[in-house]
Formats: structure tokens, C-alpha cells, sequence
């Protein structure tokens, strides 16, 4: 194809054990332009991973390219280079010079013990023959390229607005000084939004022709994945670079690429201009992804899945065939997780919190505590039995610390923690009296990898609540528990006696919510449940959470960055900023009246498509 950057041609990727072979990639094909963006979506196993990996040449054992071609050729080039033909040294020389990729979690990319200006030097003078103060200044230029540091006339301005009577040698000394004290920095000290700016100077340190970015924005807040989202299109818009973007969320790249391609199970089902996917998609699994993320503006009770838009059957040779669903709305299910919202602040708050602060010590005089950072910085708010309360703000606001003081697995410097006529923060609460409380409040985390021993079935993990409070009965009341709430959560019972790792994120974190159900509690935390998921497990999870809260009566604080999850799963909001409460309200009042500007921004930077 004329003026295509890379090509890539029936591509197959296979990955080998003992007893059979695994299709991670199966027959793909598609080209890209100079300055061309593309984007690549599915779900979790659907290869869109793969895909970059086999680009940059990192496809290692057990896996392997079993056929196809990528060529490509950069602007000098007359001819094309089949990248999957080259030697080890011709593929460090396209690696990072021609082609760079950015992945997912900075954090495991880059190196702890090493500071970031090294470690970004070290990228360039990996391809280029350059002196370290010439790499460093390189590395400097990169750094405010990405925005992370002010510009030399930023930097002036700044330092003659503070002391007007420097001199230029001064002046000089203190910019010189601002760009060694961020270079010194290490990864430990900068936030995640930070850090991928990181990634993203190192990946163009070396003027790469293409830029592969696998969910560069996943683990991220809202306002800083609009940050990020808003850099990457100026950067390939300035350098002229070409992007190939991946991720589980066709809302994250509406407005950065040009093209988007959809897999499912290793192909590509249907590819075609983000505004015509996006407006006109053809194929029933990119109808499901579309449909099944919340929307701001459509208020729903229940979330469609991918599921409700197609069926899939495998014949006797093993080929899958995919036939469409007319989609109709469940409104049984939708009238059942409506019924009687209306009625629930008619009733005593189950949790009230007043004037609660909580901070860490950040400095100790004389063998004392006497400065800390406030992590929550006296909020009070009253929950109701049965309430789902949105608690929404960026990493660093309080959330996470909020939830757990709650639960009293952070100590509040003062405040009270009312739940069921006790005070929780009182220190004079004896640990059985807590004990038996923490019954009746549960936690479903984050993470469903590490929420989990992966040394412990999962039929033990839910066994384990019951057995430390010594409840349900005699071990055949407990195993008859355990199945009970493996099948409402939508999971086999004859699972019991399987490990962690043989289930899918959205499975583990469906064992994790059945774990949390074992001692029946009144009152479940649910942080940041579902930020880890695709978008198609995370409204399955969702509408999971709801009918349990149907039909269990449970009440939940419901903690998201994500404004458009929230104001599905809950009745009122609180947005939280710095530790302090911003504003609290209806979900509907937060969204169509906001009254503090910092909401008017977390609404702006979610993605809304077209």
C-alpha cells in the first residue's frame, strides 16, 4: 500500500504446551499510514496484546509466529522490512528507534532503584552515539515536551516573579537546579500519571516512526487519562508519528484515532473509521461493547452485555460461528432493582461519620508526632440501609483511606464512625465487641489477583470468614454455603476446589464478592471493584452488585474515579478532593447541576464518544 508506514498480513500467533496449541492471533491483517492513528479494541484474550508484542518482535517461548508478514518501512526507506525475518541485532536497531511501545503499568517498566533521569539517558544513548550531558540535555527537552517539566521561559518567569533582584547567573542556576532536582527524582516519588509521561519520553527519545500504546491509560483517573490522551494525539500531530493505540474502551480513544479495529478471540470481526464503528457498527460484539459501558445521559437500572447481543457456537471442527440477538431490554430486572429506592432515607442512617480526620505522620520532634498530612480532612456524611453512596474523586483524594478507617483498618485521629449505634473510633471499643461489628462490614478491593491466596482454593477462601468467626453451622452447612454463593454469583459450584489462577479477572472478582457475602453483612465497601476489568466483566459485575443488593438488602459505599460507574451503581454521590468533601447530592444533581468546579471537570474528562 503507498505511503503505509507498516503492513501487516495475515498474521497468526500460536502458543504451544504440552498437550495442544493455543490461537492467540488468528490471521489478521491491516496497514497503517505516516501520522495515521489506529486503534485496537476487544476484551481481555482477544489478542490485542499479542498483536503489539508480535510487532516489536517480543513473541518468546511458548508463543510463536507461525505465519504472515508485518512489513514496514519508515520515510527513508524504499523498500519494506519484513520485520519477523530480521537477526537479533537488526531487531534492537528497529526496537525504540523506529518503533516504540508504551505499556500498561509504568510502574513494573521502570526501574525502582534508579532515577528517571537515567533511566530515560539510558534509552537514548542505547541508539544514539551522544555524550551523557548531550543525552541529558535531550533528556530535559523530552521531559517538557510531555509536559512534566515548565519550559526554560516558564522556569524565568517563575523565578524573577519570586525574587525580581537575581541576577542572570542566578537565574540560570535556579533553572539548572529545578531540571537536576526532577531528573533525580525517582519512580517512587512521581504519581501514575507522571510516570506514563515518563514512558511516553522514553518512547520517543529516539524519534520513532511508530508508537504502539497498550492501555497506557487503564489504571489512571479520568482527568489524568484525558491529560494523557490529549498529549499522545500532539505528539503523533507534531512529530507526524504514526499510533497504534489498544484498549478495552472504545469511549477512551473516540477522539484520538482515525481507524479502529475490533478483535474478538484472535480476529479482527470488524475494522473501518472510528466515527462509522462508533455511529454504524456492524458487527454484534462491537454493538455489545458499545452498549455495555454506563452512560451519563441514559440513565439505566441494568447494563446490557456483550452477551445479550450475540450467540456464540463452535461446530465439530472447532470453528466458531457467531449469530446475532436482538437485543431487548430486561425489565423484569429493571423494575426489580428500581422497586423501592424512594423509601429508603425514610429510615435511621446505618452509618453516620462526623467530623472524621485521619492523617500520617510526616515529621517527628522530640521523639513526637507533630505534623501530618491529611489524608481525610473532617468529613461527615450519613448512610442509609439499603443506599448505594458514590464516593468518586482522583487518586490521592482520600477515597481508599476514607474506606478503610471506616472499617477501622486505619486508625482516625479524631471523629466519630457510627455504625449500628457504636462508635467505631472509640479506643475504648474492645476487640471482640469490633470483631463481631466487622461481621456485619465487608470489603470487596481492587484487585482480584492479589485480593486472593493463589496457594488456597477458592472453595477455602469463601470457607475462611465462616471458620474465623466460627459461624454456619458444621462443615457440611459451610460447603453447602460456599456452593450456594459461588452459584449466585454466577459461578459453578464444583469450582471449589480450583486455584486462583485457572479463573478470568472477572471471575476472581466475582469469587472475591461471594467471599465478602459468606457471614451475610449489612454493609460492603466496594474500592475501585471494577477499574480493572473490561468494560464488557465490568456490567456483568456491576448488574451482579445490584441484584445482590436486591435481594440481600445490602447497603454500599461504592468508590470510583470513574463519574459515569458511579452514577449508575449509586442513589447520591460524594465527590471528594484533598481529603474534604467537594459536594454531596443526588447522582442526577451531580451530574446535570454540579456546583463546584472540580465536578464540572471530572464530568468533562470522561469519555463520551459521539
Amino acid at each position: 500500500m503507498i505511503n503505509s508506514v507498516i503492513e501487516v498480513k495475515d498474521l497468526r500467533v500460536q502458543f504451544f504446551t504440552q498437550d495442544r496449541s493455543i490461537l492467540a492471533v488468528d490471521n489478521i491483517s491491516f496497514s497503517l499510514k505516516k501520522g495515521e492513528t489506529l486503534g485496537i479494541v476487544g476484551e481481555s484474550g482477544s489478542g490485542k496484546s499479542v498483536t503489539s508484542l508480535a510487532l516489536m518482535n517480543l513473541i518468546s517461548p511458548p508463543g510463536k509466529v507461525t505465519n504472515g508478514q508485518i512489513l514496514f518501512r519508515s520515510e527513508n526507506d524504499q523498500e519494506f522490512t519484513d520485520l519477523l525475518r530480521l537477526n537479533e541485532q537488526e531487531k534492537r536497531f528497529f526496537r525504540g528507534q523506529k518503533i516504540a511501545m508504551i505499556f500498561q503499568e509504568p510502574m513494573s517498566s521502570l526501574n525502582p532503584v534508579y532515577n528517571i533521569g537515567f533511566q530515560i539517558t539510558e534509552a537514548i544513548l542505547q541508539h544514539e552515539n551522544l555524550s551523557m550531558s548531550e543525552a541529558r540535555r535531550r533528556a530535559v527537552s523530552l521531559l517538557q515536551e510531555v509536559k512534566l517539566l515548565p519550559s526554560d521561559e516558564i522556569l524565568r518567569f517563575q523565578c524573577l516573579s519570586d525574587v525580581p533582584s537575581f541576577s542572570e547567573q542566578q537565574v540560570n542556576h535556579f533553572i539548572n537546579q529545578q531540571k537536576l532536582d526532577f531528573l533525580n527524582r525517582f519512580p517512587h516519588e512521581l504519581s501514575g500519571g507522571q510516570l506514563q509521561r515518563v514512558m511516553i519520553a522514553m518512547a520517543i527519545s529516539c524519534n520513532p516512526v511508530l508508537l504502539l500504546a497498550d492501555e497506557p491509560t487503564t489504571a489512571l483517573d479520568v482527568t489524568v487519562q484525558a491529560t494523557i490522551l490529549k498529549l499522545l494525539k500532539e505528539l503523533c500531530q507534531a512529530r507526524q508519528m504514526s499510533l497504534i493505540f489498544i484498549t478495552h474502551d472504545l469511549g477512551v480513544i473516540a477522539n484520538l484515532v482515525d481507524n479502529v479495529a475490533v478483535m474478538y478471540q484472535g480476529k479482527i470481526v470488524e475494522i473501518g473509521s472510528i466515527k462509522e464503528v462508533f455511529c454504524q457498527p456492524k458487527h454484534p460484539y462491537t454493538k455489545g461493547l458499545l452498549a455495555c459501558r454506563p452512560k451519563l445521559d441514559q440513565p439505566l437500572k441494568i447494563l446490557p452485555t456483550v452477551s445479550d447481543f450475540m450467540e456464540v457456537e463452535t461446530t465439530e471442527k472447532g470453528e466458531i460461528i457467531i449469530k446475532e440477538k436482538q437485543f431487548i431490554p430486561d425489565t423484569l430486572a429493571d423494575h426489580f432493582i428500581s422497586n423501592n429506592r424512594d423509601n429508603i432515607y425514610q429510615h435511621k442512617p446505618l452509618l453516620s461519620i462526623k467530623n472524621l480526620h485521619v492523617g500520617f505522620p510526616l515529621k517527628k520532634i522530640w521523639g513526637e508526632n507533630r505534623r501530618y498530612f491529611m489524608a481525610v480532612n473532617n468529613v461527615s456524611f450519613d448512610l442509609f440501609p439499603g443506599e448505594t453512596l458514590g464516593l468518586v474523586g482522583e487518586s490521592g483524594c482520600g477515597k481508599s483511606t476514607l474506606a478503610r478507617t471506616i472499617l477501622r483498618l486505619i486508625n482516625p485521629l479524631q471523629g466519630e464512625i457510627i455504625f449500628r449505634d457504636n462508635n467505631l473510633a472509640d479506643w475504648s471499643i474492645n476487640d471482640k465487641k469490633l470483631r463481631n461489628l466487622r461481621r456485619e462490614m465487608q470489603i470487596v478491593f481492587q484487585n482480584p489477583y492479589n485480593s486472593l491466596n493463589p496457594r488456597i482454593t477458592i472453595g477455602n477462601a469463601i470457607l475462611e470468614p465462616l471458620v474465623i468467626h466460627n459461624t454456619g453451622g458444621n462443615k457440611k452447612k459451610r460447603q453447602e454455603r460456599v456452593a450456594y454463593l459461588l452459584e449466585r454469583v454466577g459461578l459453578n459450584a464444583n469450582w471449589m476446589n480450583r486455584y486462583p489462577h485457572e479463573f478470568s479477572g472477572g471471575q476472581r472478582q466475582r469469587v472475591c464478592i461471594a467471599r465478602a457475602l459468606a457471614l451475610n453483612p449489612q454493609f460492603i465497601i466496594c474500592d475501585e471493584s471494577v477499574s480493572a476489568l473490561d468494560v464488557s466483566v465490568q456490567a456483568q459485575v456491576l448488574n451482579l452488585l445490584k441484584e445482590l443488593q436486591a435481594e440481600f438488602g445490602l447497603t454500599y459505599i461504592f468508590i470510583s474515579h470513574d463519574l459515569s460507574v458511579v452514577k449508575f451503581m449509586s442513589d447520591r454521590i460524594i465527590v471528594m478532593n484533598k481529603g474534604r468533601i467537594e459536594e454531596i447530592g443526588t447522582s442526577e444533581e451531580i451530574y446535570q447541576n454540579p456546583t463546584q468546579e472540580y465536578t464540572r471537570q471530572l464530568i468533562a474528562s470522561i469519555p463520551k464518544g459521539f
